[in-house]
This record gives structure tokens, sequence and C-alpha cells, in this order.
């Protein structure tokens, strides 16, 4: 009897971050669900990614729009299930001093980094429980550190972690795994537009974290689950199991305002 193919939604997934994690997947056999805000770059990635994925099925749109996390999970449920959902797509917000922050964006920042995730993960769920599935959570450094300036994005950031560890307990009794992952300071779009006109070259792309999503991949979700990763980590299991050699990262002095990572 064929085993039936495995299934990932990966939002954010037209560029940096959400696109390696997509193509790791893809690597490995994974049929994809791909989100992304803009038709276009979605488009790009997709044809991409199909070279090595059976299929992949791009859904664009902004992820606070209820019709199109629907598509996406109903994207899923006609491929056959779901056994991996990543909740990249995120926002910055901008950063500033807290005093001068504009308090109504946050009607911005929740939706997108923490209500998205969150009826995603209420959709998903039942897909996931039929396979004993993986629920991935991008968080940030900015979650537990108090950097000047990122105060709104950190805030988001760590009311995903609680949801994150809440709910990896009360999904025990349905076999789906839930965790986080802060994949470290990277060079990305995201970050460059928090530091517009500077030079980031010093960061890292997101192909740094490679190594970390082809371990994940490849676990046994007993041993992963309700757990924090840092896929930048050196010396660490994924390392170490794979044989790997840890890829080489610069050491940087980090700026008081600048936290290790942006999505």
């Amino acid at each position: 009897m064929t085993e039936p193919s495995r299934i990932a939604l990966v939002t954010g997934a037209s560029r940096g971050l959400g696109r390696v994690i997509a193509s790791v997947l893809a690597s490995r056999g994974f049929t994809l669900v791909i989100g992304g805000r803009n038709p276009d770059p979605l488009a790009a990635a997709a044809a991409d990614l199909s070279r090595h994925a059976p299929t992949v099925v791009p859904v664009a749109g902004d992820i606070t729009d209820a019709a199109v996390r629907a598509n996406l999970l109903d994207a899923a449920r006609q491929l056959g299930g779901l056994n991996v959902l990543v909740n990249n797509a995120s926002e910055l917000g901008g950063v500033g001093p807290l005093l001068t922050f504009d308090v109504p964006r946050f009607g911005r920042l929740f939706p997108v980094n923490v209500g998205a995730p969150m009826v995603l993960i209420q959709l998903a769920v039942p897909l996931l429980a039929e396979r004993g599935g993986l629920i991935v959570n991008i968080t940030s450094d900015a979650a537990t550190g108090a950097y000047p300036g990122w105060g709104p994005y950190g805030a988001t950031k760590a009311a995903l972690e609680l949801l994150t560890r809440t709910l990896a307990t009360e999904l025990r009794e349905q076999g789906v795994a839930a965790i986080l992952v802060d994949p470290g300071d990277m060079r990305t779009r995201m970050h460059q537009e928090a530091f517009p006109g500077e030079d980031i070259s010093d960061r890292p792309l997101p192909e740094v974290t490679v190594p970390f999503w082809k371990w994940l991949f490849d676990q046994n979700q007993d041993e992963i689950k309700e757990q924090r990763f840092a896929a930048q980590q050196e010396d660490a299991r994924w390392l170490q199991r794979a044989k790997l050699t840890p890829l080489p990262c610069r050491r940087i002095s980090r700026r008081a305002s600048r936290p290790k990572r942006v999505a």
C-alpha cells in the first residue's frame, strides 16, 4: 500500500526564511501549500519549488484575511491532509521608542503576528491530528530581550511564545506537537527595512538555518515537542547528529537597538 504524501503549509514563503524552509521541505519530498502577500514573488517561489516538490499550491493574500486563511487550509485538505504547519509570516511594525509608538498600530501587529497564526492553528488541528502533525511557530529573541525600539514587535512574539507553550500542552491528547524556533539574526528584507540605508551584510543569509531544518523535519515528534529551538546555535543536536560542520557565522557586536532576528 502506497503511503500518503507528506504535506506542509508554510506562510510567508515567497522569500527569505519562509522560502528556505519551503525549499528544505520540498527537497524531502513534501507536497507544499505556500502563502505570501504578493502574487508575483509567490508565483516565482512556487515555480522554483516545483523542481523538487511533487506539487506546490500558492495562495496569495494578506494572512489576516479570513478568506486567505480558509483558502490555505482548503488547499491542504484537497491535497489530502496536513503534516506540518509553519507560521512564518510576520511584520515588524517599525522600530522606535515606546513613548512615541503609535499605539493603534497594535491593531495591525497583533492580528498578523499572533492572531493569524492562532486562527490557522485552529483550522489546521483537525487535519494535523489525523497525521500526528507538527506546528512550527517562528519567534525571535526580541520576545525575551528588552531591546530599545523593538518593544511592539517583541511584545507580539512574546505573546506568540506563551500561546505556543500553552498549545503544546493542550494538544498532547490529540497527538499534535507544537514548537518554537528562533532562526537567529539574518539578512532579510524585513531586517533591512528596520535599518534603512544601513549595511546589514554582516548578517548571514537565511540559508544559514538549512542544517537545522534538515534535522528538524527528520525527527520523531515525540523527541522535539514542546521545545524552543535556536536554529543557529553552535554545537547543537542537529549539527552533531548529522555530523555536519557548523556553517561559518561572523562574530559581530550587537547594537543596542538590534535584536538577533527579524523574520
